[in-house]
């Protein structure tokens, strides 16, 4: 069975204040139950500073990836030394031993999304499918949308956050936060949402022409 395989690791996390520690994990918990709407998926934390996923849908797992990231940028504290964020590899391919813990288990999503992550430099979002086509496709692509997501404020990562989640009209996003129209077009056009949602649809787009591609 094809799944998604997200493997990340906070940016900096020696340098996150002993005092926020909590908020990071209460963070990343919220964010487990809040993004089961998007595809079913488990998660674990280790050592401290790292996550595992292992998303159900391969064609939404790009979505929960941006998602995570977009959610720690937005729950920075004020405070904080520099702007959370993570480190993310999602593999998609078959897996092929499931142990009782996410992080024992193994097959090509797995292999694929832990030795990528290893290689990632300065990058915070890679992908990595069975099929070349694909990855050369999105090589480029991601490289773009990683740059754009670095440059995301606490602001525009939440409304992102809150956009992809719900997938409703800007004036249904505006109601919920109490804001008007235009702001919640504003900042999620700064954000460069449009183009965020169209990377989205093309990698949906090329693994769904896979994953039946396989079935045939």
């Amino acid at each position: 069975m094809i799944k998604g395989v997200i493997t990340g690791d906070i940016v900096g996390s020696s340098n996150i204040k002993t005092e926020y520690r909590a908020n990071l994990l209460n963070c990343l918990n919220t964010m487990k139950e809040e993004l089961q709407c998007v595809s079913p998926f488990s998660m674990e934390l280790f050592r401290g500073d790292s996550f595992q996923l292992m998303v159900e849908d391969p064609t939404a797992a790009l979505k929960v990836a941006i998602m995570l990231r977009a959610g720690l940028i937005h729950h920075t504290p004020d405070k904080e030394n520099g702007m959370w964020d993570a480190r993310i590899s999602l593999g998609i391919g078959q897996v092929e031993f499931m142990a009782d813990s996410i992080v024992t288990s193994d097959g090509e999503a797995f292999q694929y999304s832990g030795r990528q992550l290893d290689t990632m430099n300065k990058m915070r979002l890679a992908v990595k499918t069975p099929w070349n086509d694909v990855d050369e496709e999105l090589e480029v692509s991601t490289a773009f949308v990683d740059d754009i997501i670095k440059r995301w404020s606490a602001k525009q990562a939440g409304m992102i956050y809150l956009s992809l989640k719900t997938d409703s009209p800007k004036k249904k996003v505006a109601e919920f936060i109490g804001t008007s129209v235009q702001n919640v077009r504003n900042v999620l056009s700064s954000a460069r949402e449009p183009l965020i949602r169209m990377y989205l649809e093309r990698y949906c787009k090329i693994i769904n022409n896979h994953l039946s591609k396989r079935t045939i």
